[in-house]
């Protein structure tokens, strides 16, 4: 039994699915089916009963869940507050990101950390602003990048940007950055919406709401590129966030306007329970610095910059605030 075990059994017991547990873990699913079948042979007993659809623990496998989650507690307690007592940056730092964010900032930053602190092991994943949370929250990363419309109970944030919510349509509609456009200018339109819940979901239900419609999308999708690639290729209109969307704008394959007083914040957050590394508070040092970059040169096209001029005079480590 090892530590890379217990984890594993712990990303099944959390989803009761192999497939999503070896999804979340970053291996196979034969893999994982594997690591699990090992330990259950070296405990001598089942952990799990398969069914049709996932599988659910057994008596045995709820009482190891409940010692395992001990455990990793304490080897991760353990690991951040070594990590954190020296001031050069060590061992591995994994960054959740929100995926509006990957061409605009998460890569510019990654790319920078890397020249930077090369000795250091990064590990990035990217995904909706809920799921990113959930996985800062489940220890799946040590710092996050998502939006403020989240909950932060359990975590401390850091105001990053604030930026509009565009409505993004074929090239061939005309829609300007410079020509805002109202609320109720969505009502006209087959919206390509997130599933519900989802914090850009819920943003464009109050907008339409407010503009006396009910939601009611013909296309779903839960990814940003097909919800642009469709809107490109005339299937809709969405709604992004400027940084979700600014690639595409630039090579001039879809058009957008700001939807007038609809704003979207991001943030930056870690957990209230863990200690700080100094690999950490280096990346997050480099995405302030980054997004203080990007606003001012008008790269970031709508947005603006939220926190302090010196960031080192608003972060109080090991918690922001």
């Amino acid at each position: 039994m090892d530590i890379a075990q217990l984890e594993y059994f712990l990303h099944v017991a959390n989803t009761l699915n192999i497939t999503r547990a070896a999804m979340r873990a970053h291996v196979s699913q034969p893999a994982l089916s594997r690591q699990i079948r090992l330990l259950e042979q070296e405990l001598g007993t089942k952990l799990f009963k398969r069914k049709a659809r996932g599988v659910v623990l057994t008596e045995t496998g709820q009482r190891l869940v409940e010692r395992t989650r001990v455990l990793l507690a304490s080897v991760g307690s353990i690991k951040s507050e070594i990590m954190s007592s020296t001031d050069e940056p060590v061992g591995t730092v994994r960054l959740a990101a929100s995926n509006s964010l990957s061409g605009m900032l998460t890569s510019r930053v990654i790319a920078r950390y890397r020249r930077t602190y090369p000795e250091v092991r990064v590990h990035v994943t990217e995904n909706t602003s809920m799921i990113v949370r959930e996985s800062i929250v489940n220890d799946g990363a040590d710092v996050a990048l998502f939006s403020d419309r989240e909950s932060f109970a359990t975590l401390t944030k850091m105001p990053l940007a604030t930026e509009s919510l565009l409505l993004i349509a074929p090239l061939e509609v005309g829609l300007d950055l410079s020509r805002p456009v109202s609320a109720k200018s969505l009502t006209g339109h087959n919206l390509i919406l997130t599933p519900f819940p989802n914090g850009l979901r819920r943003a464009v239900d109050e907008m339409l709401v407010r503009a006396g419609r009910v939601s009611e999308p013909k296309l779903e999708v839960d990814t940003n590129s097909l919800m642009t690639s469709l809107t490109k290729y005339g299937a809709g209109y969405c709604v992004l966030p400027y940084s979700g969307v600014h690639e595409l704008l630039q090579r001039k394959e879809v058009c957008a306007a700001p939807i007038r007083n609809a704003k979207w914040g991001w943030v930056v957050a870690v957990s209230r329970e863990r200690a700080v590394s100094a690999a950490t508070k280096k990346l997050i040092e480099m995405i302030a610095e980054e997004a203080t970059i990007l606003i001012g040169d008008g790269s970031w096209k709508t947005a603006t910059l939220d926190l302090a001029l010196d960031i080192r005079k608003q972060i109080s480590w090991p918690n922001f605030r």
